[in-house]
């Protein structure tokens, strides 16, 4: 196959998982990432990377509008650099096939609704679907994901596995300057006592859990700083 009909791939593949998203970008010198991403700072916290805007203050937010979850995959072709992702992320040059067409809204909709599910729980902040006064925009983005979801689809009962990059955006929905950032790597488990996924079959039972855990270490970690003031 020709270079060039290999990038062409590449590119619809990236474009694909994607999805259309939502841009925080406000100038040609923001990229596709949301402002103030350069005057963060690290500190301890639930996930392996914590950065927290030095001005923040959470006890001022009562509501959290997500938005759509962005899905990179690590597939066939040539390395290229991820741009809604910042320059922490690149698209590596191998991996297993990308899942495609329902497979893919599929798991960006189960991933959406264990969000939800878990941070409808939350007594501090109320989940919203409209921004406004005392928001936060929680942008999900999920890197360098390897799933065994299209060779597995339509030929095996057993629940399909993911691992990836997890990645929370907290976004002041009035500035539109990002207040903390939270990502760590993590792969799906056995779900030990599995609740199965609304609309989905019970081969997306870990896929549920894996993302689930991740939305409860960040309702873990929302307290905390709403706590620590």
């Amino acid at each position: 196959m020709e270079v060039q009909t290999v990038r062409k791939i590449a590119l619809v593949v990236l474009i694909v998982a994607l999805g259309v998203g939502f841009s925080f970008a406000r100038n040609s010198n923001s990229g596709f990432g949301p402002d103030g991403l350069d005057e963060l700072e690290k500190q301890k916290g639930q996930f392996k990377t914590t950065l927290i805007h030095p001005d923040a203050d959470f006890a001022g937010y009562s509501k959290l509008c997500p938005k759509r979850v962005l899905l990179q995959f690590r597939g066939p072709g040539p390395a290229q650099d991820e741009s809604t992702m910042g320059s922490l992320i690149k698209k590596k040059n191998s991996g297993p096939p990308i899942p495609e067409g329902e497979d893919l809204e599929t798991f960006r909709r189960v991933i959406s609704d264990a969000f939800a599910s878990e941070m409808e729980s939350c007594e501090i902040f109320e989940l919203v679907n409209e921004a406004g006064p005392e928001t936060l925009y929680v942008r999900v983005m999920i890197a360098d994901i390897v799933t065994d979801i299209a060779s597995k689809s339509g030929t095996s009962e057993k629940p399909f596995s993911a691992q990836g990059t997890i990645m929370f955006d907290l976004i002041d929905a009035e500035t539109v300057i990002i207040q903390a950032r939270f990502s760590e790597h993590s792969k799906s488990k056995k779900a030990k006592d599995p609740m199965m996924p609304p609309e989905a079959g019970a081969q997306w039972v870990n896929i549920w859990t894996w993302a689930e855990q991740a939305a409860a270490d960040l309702h873990q970690e929302l307290e905390r700083m709403v706590n620590q003031g």
